[in-house]
């Protein structure tokens, strides 16, 4: 079925329903004075989603601090929120149409009044809103084209130019919530692992969602071979998921023996609250826009991202911009170039981020818009 098919089928039926049941009321009602007791909200994609949402959750919690707070999940992320104080209910849904009715029970069980969706997949998010008995629903449309579902919304999220992040607190603003903290933090407590004071461990995340999004592996192999063959105390960790294993076997296999054995591979055998212990021990973490990104800018952890597709100002690091670095390639380097057009990020050097690392890196403060998320540098046509 076309989403255009989907969309008019579901308001019909919404149409129907809302007219005998339901208790969805007229968004002329609502105002920001209105103490709801029990909210359920929706962050059911990827890890960094979820990361991008902890400021406007934090906000929500402050505004109504005696609220039950439901959250749908992603089972993803199970082990990110599944014992955080912030949730008194978790409802673990992958927004499978197929799973919808047995997520729809689970969240009238806790009987919401108010629904904000901070990042879930429409037609279906608005549907088991209205379904599991909410009288507002507020939702952060990505789209600044009208999506289809807005009569069903008391308040959502108007075109934006900024921060992700923002644009979401702006969103819960019209709750009376406080919006000055920008700031993500991490769902759950998790034990931090000893440092060795004789080390200083460098992260390497090499995967991504996209393979447009990857630093190549070579530059990752380049860049430890400039990092061991520059101090002894340097190691590197490799984090990623299984889907990852691939690349932790082409990168150790590039290494001399000597080289690989200060390489110590996380990638497929650590749990979320297990990479949250390691990646507080990094020294940097490298790596492209990914959700890790995300986790290390919240725990604080210096990081170096990667972007080209994606636009730092949108989805990179927001808060402690002194500890973050970014290097994008700009869209003209790699558009019109079939050699790079795959694999853009290629264009960046292993010497670009080691200078990164080693501190030595030329300052661009207040000479490009992108000041304020530390320093970067834009990429020549590297051959």
């Amino acid at each position: 079925m076309s989403k255009k098919w989907k969309l008019e089928l579901i308001n019909k039926f919404l149409h129907l329903y809302t007219k005998v049941g339901g208790n969805l009321k007229d968004k002329r009602s609502f105002n920001r004075h209105i103490e709801f007791s029990r909210i359920v909200i929706y962050s059911t994609t990827a890890l960094g989603d979820l990361m991008f949402n902890t400021p406007a959750i934090r906000a929500i919690r402050e505004r109504y601090p005696a609220a039950e707070l439901t959250l749908v999940s992603s089972k993803k992320n199970r082990m990110l929120v599944e014992k955080s104080e912030y949730f008194s209910h978790i409802v673990y849904w992958d927004q499978k149409v197929i799973d919808i009715l047995p997520a729809i029970f689970r969240i009238r069980k806790a009987k919401p009044q108010l629904a904000v969706l901070l990042h879930s997949k429409q037609p279906y998010d608005v549907l088991s809103a209205v379904l599991s008995g909410c009288e507002y629903i507020i939702r952060d449309n990505y789209d600044p084209k009208p999506m289809g579902m807005e009569q069903w919304l008391a308040d959502y999220s108007k075109p934006f130019d900024g921060h992700l992040i923002d644009r979401k607190l702006k969103l819960v603003s019209v709750l009376g919530c406080e919006t000055h903290n920008n700031s993500m933090f991490i769902p759950i407590s998790f034990t931090p692992v000893p440092r060795d004071l004789h080390t200083v461990i460098i992260g390497f995340q090499m995967g991504a969602s996209e393979k447009i999004r990857c630093w190549p592996v070579n530059r990752f192999v380049e860049l430890a071979n400039l990092l061991f063959s520059d101090n002894e105390k340097y190691r590197i960790a490799l984090i990623g998921s299984e889907k990852e294993l691939p690349l932790a076997d082409e990168f150790l296999q590039s290494l001399p023996s000597d080289y690989a054995s200060r390489v110590v591979n996380y990638i497929g055998t650590s749990t979320l609250p297990e990479l949250l212990s390691y990646i507080n021990n990094f020294e940097f973490l490298v790596t492209g826009d990914t959700g890790p990104l995300h986790l290390a800018v919240a725990m604080k952890t210096k990081t170096i991202s990667l972007f080209a597709t994606a636009n730092p100002d949108s989805t990179g690091p927001l808060q402690d911009p002194h500890l973050h670095h970014i290097i994008q390639v700009p869209p003209q380097k790699y558009q019109d170039d079939e050699l790079y057009s795959q694999q853009p990020l290629a264009l960046i050097s292993a010497e670009d981020v080691l200078s990164k690392i080693k501190g030595g890196q030329e300052q661009n403060r207040g000479q490009n818009p992108f000041d304020g998320y530390g320093w970067r540098i834009t990429c020549p046509h590297r051959k």
